[in-house]
């Protein structure tokens, strides 16, 4: 009877950890859109307040892109229950004084927390779309800087 006892308690603990385990990876493999988020919000801020007027153009297609790409954000957040305007702050701690290479360290970071993980399959390509507007911001700003 004791060994019976002994045997159950094990199987429990070892089913326990077992389903543990499983669902961690699940989770961990998410991608990370409250960070990604954050990081474009911080990217339009920065580059909202661009004044250079050669940029004046390159500035609006990169902020339509980074709008677009919030939006599938937004989408993709909103629709696993979580709550989009409760992200953490910027991962980016660089000066102030380029706005546009501050946007592209703060779109490379988004675009690396967007890729990290797999797409829920309810959300309908979202992640995808994202990452393409996210790339269509990076080319338009890498494109002007580097002419």
């Amino acid at each position: 009877m004791r060994v019976f006892k002994t045997s159950t308690l094990a199987v429990l603990g070892l089913s326990a950890f077992l389903l543990l385990t499983l669902a961690t990876p699940a989770f961990a493999q998410r991608p990370a859109y409250l960070h990604a988020l954050s990081d474009l919000r911080e990217a339009r801020a920065a580059l909202q307040s661009a004044s250079n007027p050669a940029f004046a153009g390159v500035r609006d297609r990169a902020l339509s892109e980074i709008a677009d790409a919030i939006r599938e954000l937004d989408a993709a957040v909103s629709a696993e229950g979580r709550n989009p305007h409760q992200t953490p702050p910027p991962a980016y701690a660089g000066s102030d004084d380029r706005p546009m290479r501050q946007a592209l360290v703060l779109l490379n970071k988004a675009r690396g927390d967007v890729a990290a993980g797999t797409d829920d399959t309810g959300h309908q390509g979202l992640q995808r779309r994202a990452l393409g507007h996210i790339e269509n911001a990076l080319d338009i700003l890498n494109r002007s800087l580097h002419r």
